[in-house]
């Protein structure tokens, strides 16, 4: 599919030149992210096995499957809602359950001396791509606006917040999410500790959902809100998962985490009325 460009759900990708957005909104993709997504979409609808994205992400070297499964998680990141189509064939490879659509190129027009970028904006792209190597998911033209930083650009104007989800399997999660998303709250997925540290770093949460099994490590909420409190992050820490024992209860209330909730319905009361408070308390008027 060399030099086409396709679009499904929300998403145009070049694929000649490795270019996506998603509504409307460019996104910045990693090469082996591009290459992945490029196979995956010459392929839609049928099961690719591991071993060609592999080779198409990283070609001529040897890579654990990690960096594929990473790959993954960073396009599925990308995509935004229609992430869930990039589906999991467990024990061989990945499958993309859409029907893209080839769109006619954009006509052209005469050239014209392109403007020399300012220090910002090279900046700005630079720390893009590095953040897209290193695996950090990276919100859609997630850049902050001058006169209020805790919003992002790209967010839905009536967003009244948003939470970070943490969690290794977000397709389990996509009815509680679209049910946060109807309540005009904004939800960005990460898959690992790490990402969301990251994220954490960058921007203002009204609350994190977490999983506590993740990526093979029991604790693993645990360990996430340990480090959210040592960096002196006080957002709230909801924990979302099978029933708890008493000593996971114990070790998340030490640990400064503020709800353990099993059901949809303990989930949503656990994390509605925070963003809501916080959304009055920064835009109440008298």
């Amino acid at each position: 599919m060399e030099g086409r460009r396709v679009r499904f759900g929300d998403v145009l990708f070049d694929a000649g030149g490795g270019r996506l957005s998603v509504g409307g909104q460019p996104i910045e993709l990693d090469r082996s992210s591009a290459a992945i997504l490029k196979i995956l979409l010459s392929e839609a609808g049928s099961e690719v096995d591991k071993d060609r994205l592999l080779e198409a992400g990283w070609p001529g070297r040897v890579v654990h499957e990690n960096s594929l499964a990473k790959a993954i998680s960073r396009l599925r990141q990308a995509l935004g809602r229609d992430g869930e189509l990039l589906e999991t064939v467990h024990g061989y490879g990945y499958r993309l359950a859409a029907e893209p659509a080839e769109i006619a190129p954009p006509p052209q027009s005469q050239p014209a001396q392109a403007a020399r970028p300012g220090p910002a904006l090279v900046f700005s792209f630079l720390t893009l791509l590095s953040l897209g190597a290193a695996g950090v998911a990276v919100h859609s033209a997630a850049t902050r606006t001058t006169d209020d930083p805790g919003i992002i650009k790209g967010e839905a104007a009536d967003s009244i917040g948003r939470v970070l989800w943490v969690d290794d399997h977000p397709q389990n999660n996509i009815a509680e999410r679209r049910y946060l998303e109807s309540q005009k709250v904004a939800v960005y997925q990460v898959t690992t500790t790490d990402e969301a540290l990251n994220l954490l770093a960058m921007y203002k949460y009204g609350a994190v959902i977490s999983d506590m099994n993740r990526n093979d490590k029991p604790l693993d909420g645990i360990t996430l809100v340990k480090a959210m409190r040592q960096r002196h992050d006080r957002t709230p820490f909801i924990l979302y998962t099978v029933v708890p024992s008493q000593a996971q209860r114990t070790l998340l209330a030490q640990a400064g985490g503020q709800a353990a909730t099993v059901t949809r319905e303990q989930l949503y009361a656990a994390v509605l009325p925070r963003i809501r408070a916080r959304w009055a308390a920064r835009y109440k008027h008298d």
